[in-house]
This record gives C-alpha cells, sequence and structure tokens, in this order.
C-alpha cells in the first residue's frame, strides 16, 4: 500500500479531497457541493478539485471516491442517492470521461470503516465494524484490512436502516422503525422542538446535556438507547471484535461510549468468550478520503 494516492469524499454539503500516502492527508482540499445545481455540476467540482491533485501528484492512475448511497462499485453506480436526487447513475463512466485515470468507488460511510480499519482505531483488529453518526447513520465491516461486500459491490452493511423499533418513527428511506430515524444527528434535533423553542443541534443537546439539562440528558438516552440495540445487533451477526464510532456524534464520545459498552456487555451473546471494544474513531473527517484512497 505504498506510495501516492487520491481519496475523494463525497459529501451533500462539502466535497473533501486529499493526496494521501500511509495513511497520512499530505495535501487537501474542499469545496462546496453544488448540490441544487445538479448531477453535472457536481462531477464537474469534483473533477476540477482532482485536476489540481493531479498537478501535484501525476503518477497517480487511480481515484477512490466514496459516494452516499447504494453504490454497485461493480459496475460503478450510484444506483440510488438520497442525499443528491440520483437513481441510476453511471458515476464512475461519467467521472472518468472528465478525468485521465481510473475512478473506483464505495459507499461513503464503508470508505470510512476502510480508512479506520488500516490507519485509525480499527488497525490491529481482524474484524472491525463502523457506525458513522452524522445527519444519518452509515455503517462499514472491515475483515482482515479488506472491505468485506456483496455480490454488487457496495449495497451491504447499511446499518442505519437495520430495524429497532417495530412500527417505529417514519424514515426518510420510506420505512418505519430504521435505526436513523432514532440515533442520528437530524434525529435528536427533530426530536429537541418538544423541548426548546427553537430546534437545537446534536451537539447543542450533549453540551446542555453536560451541564446537567434534564430534557437533553432524556433525548441522549434515547439516542444511547436505540444505537445501543443497532450496535448489539450487528455484534450478534458479525461479531466484530472492535466497533468504531465515526461521524459528528463521535466528538461526545464521553457521553456514548462508556454506555455503549456497558450495553454490548449485557447483549452481545457469549460476551465473556468473545468481547466486543466500542471505541471512537481516531481519522475524523479524513476518514472518508483515506479509505477512498485504498479502494
Amino acid at each position: 500500500m505504498d506510495g501516492k494516492r487520491i481519496g475523494v469524499d463525497l459529501g451533500g454539503t462539502v466535497i473533501k479531497m486529499g493526496i494521501v500516502e500511509a495513511g497520512r492527508v499530505l495535501k487537501a482540499a474542499a469545496f462546496d457541493t453544488p448540490v441544487s445545481e445538479g448531477y453535472e455540476a457536481v462531477l464537474g467540482e469534483i473533477a476540477k478539485g482532482v485536476g489540481k491533485l493531479l498537478a501535484y501528484c501525476p503518477e497517480v492512475n487511480c481515484i477512490g471516491m466514496g459516494v452516499p448511497g447504494l453504490i454497485d462499485s461493480r459496475k460503478g453506480m450510484v444506483c440510488y442517492s438520497n442525499n443528491f436526487g440520483w437513481q441510476n447513475v453511471p458515476f464512475v463512466e461519467d467521472m472518468e470521461k472528465k478525468l485521465s485515470v481510473r475512478v473506483r468507488i464505495a459507499n461513503d460511510a464503508q470508505c470510512a470503516a476502510l480508512g479506520e480499519a488500516l490507519y485509525g482505531a480499527g488497525r490491529g483488529y481482524g474484524r472491525m465494524a463502523m457506525f458513522t453518526i452524522g445527519t444519518g447513520v452509515g455503517g462499514g465491516f472491515v475483515r482482515d484490512g479488506i472491505l468485506e461486500n456483496d455480490r454488487y459491490g457496495s449495497m451491504a452493511y447499511i446499518f442505519g436502516h437495520e430495524a429497532v423499533e417495530g412500527k417505529g418513527r417514519l424514515c426518510n428511506c420510506g420505512r418505519q422503525g430504521c435505526l436513523e430515524a432514532y440515533a442520528s444527528a437530524e434525529a435528536v434535533k427533530k426530536r429537541s422542538v418538544s423541548l426548546y423553542e427553537t430546534p437545537q443541534s446534536a451537539k447543542e443537546i450533549f453540551e446542555k446535556a453536560r451541564g446537567g439539562d434534564a430534557g437533553a440528558q432524556r433525548l441522549v438516552d434515547e439516542l444511547l438507547e436505540y444505537l445501543s440495540i443497532g450496535a448489539v445487533n450487528i455484534s450478534n451477526i458479525l461479531r466484530p471484535e472492535v466497533i468504531v464510532i465515526g461521524g459528528g456524534v463521535s466528538a461526545s464520545a464521553d457521553l456514548i461510549l462508556p454506555r455503549l459498552q456497558e450495553e454490548l456487555k449485557k447483549g452481545v451473546y457469549g460476551y465473556e468468550y468473545a468481547p466486543v471494544a466500542a471505541v471512537c474513531a481516531e481519522l475524523k473527517n479524513q476518514a472518508g478520503t483515506v479509505g477512498a484512497a485504498y479502494l
């Protein structure tokens, strides 16, 4: 895995990219994502940024990109991305027309998981699962340094859409009771309306909970209750040695990890024989860029 690479982390708000070597981002760039301007505008912005990085690093011959949604990595298709309103778009083919190098894509959360497994909190573990908790809830599973996938390449491990409540809240995917509807930053923000005059961000809610606000603590407890259900389910099915918590909410790991670890001890079958550790992501907002570079 030596040598310089380029990774791109496509987000609904910001496009992050960088030249990566040995897991370190040597030169980073970030651009606003022109979602409202449409598909071609987004591809154009990516191509412009990658072009500048290639000028610094012309020896790179393949670019890895993390894209939100259901991804067919083998065909290079974005089958469905709620963030962008894309459906069945030939992303790789269109991107390669704009660049002089090959392109590989995978789900963005799975790229973050790969980055953490290789160079972050998951290194040294044979089996690692990751939850990325931000506006939504994403996931990934890495075994022996290789991103696990399915016959399509990148449609497995959609942790945010495991059902944690029968006939529960409506998720933005159209189903009811998804983990994302309970344990995402957006879910916390929506729930805050019932307690405060104006919606509060997840960051603000965690800060209020630290300060002793009882209402905020209830919202944090609810998030942790459902995140724990999701993590226990994943642990009992995939049996990772470690679960990495990433995304924006991971900044409040001091409030998340002790409760999550406690619930894993209670809920994971045979925990005393094969424990599962809960840890915080180390690469922070560079995990997706690093992981994409190593696709």
